[in-house]
């Protein structure tokens, strides 16, 4: 598409129409991640018979998927669980390398099958505290790399027009956390900032993707 010679009034046609994710690929990737956190909250499938460890608090989705700036050519998700057995940001690192092999086994014993039209694939795991899977379309353009994160409930029941306590961020930064170390925690904050803002700054969003995956010669995904 040459988006230089589309008309300024029909910019928004062309996201919809070729910028954004299929309709139909975006509705059964968010049917197999809603099942998916529902099978979470339930814990079903648990491989032995030991009583649950942890239990799911809520769920909250992020990246350009949960932002609704999701690209066509492929797209990220990130599931972020919160836990009730993070009691703080410290039991978040200490615990969370156990809490993602529980779920690791969960993933693989409930999704042989994630849906019809969708495949999963489990790649080499290579970041700390994360469980990455891609959910894959029979077309092979269309997929969605996830990212499952069990994470500290720092903000508590959040409500998109009320601010989060000021004790949320005087407790990390007394944490002597590294960084972006718990960034998760705070997903629900970036996800609700995107969503009050008007449909027209998500579309220039992914005009820009668009125009940089271009001038840089990248390939759908990247």
């Amino acid at each position: 598409m040459d988006v230089y010679r589309t008309p300024a009034d029909s910019l928004d046609t062309l996201v919809v129409g070729s910028l954004q994710p299929p309709a139909d690929f975006t509705a059964l990737a968010r049917r197999a991640l809603g099942d998916l956190a529902a099978a979470l909250r339930e814990r079903r499938g648990r491989p032995d018979a030991a009583a649950p460890r942890w239990r799911v608090l809520k769920v909250a989705k992020g990246g350009s998927s949960g932002r609704g700036t999701a690209l066509r050519g492929g797209s990220d998700c990130e599931l972020v669980i919160f836990l009730d057995c993070f009691k703080s940001y410290e039991d978040q690192g200490a615990h969370r390398t156990e809490v993602i092999e529980d779920m690791r086994a969960l993933l693989k014993s409930w999704w042989q099958n994630p849906g019809p039209g969708l495949s999963l694939e489990l790649p080499e795991q290579d970041t700390p505290g994360v469980l990455r899977f891609r959910l894959a379309s029979t077309d092979p353009e269309n997929w969605m790399d996830v990212s499952m994160v069990p994470a500290f409930d720092a903000l508590g029941q959040l409500k998109s027009n009320i601010k989060a306590k000021a004790q949320a961020y005087s407790t990390l930064l007394d944490s002597g956390c590294q960084g972006g170390e718990h960034a998760a925690c705070f997903t629900e904050l970036r996800r609700n900032f995107m969503n009050t803002r008007p449909a027209k700054l998500k579309n220039l969003i992914l005009l820009v993707k668009h125009w940089y995956r271009q001038v840089r010669g990248l390939a759908p995904g990247t």
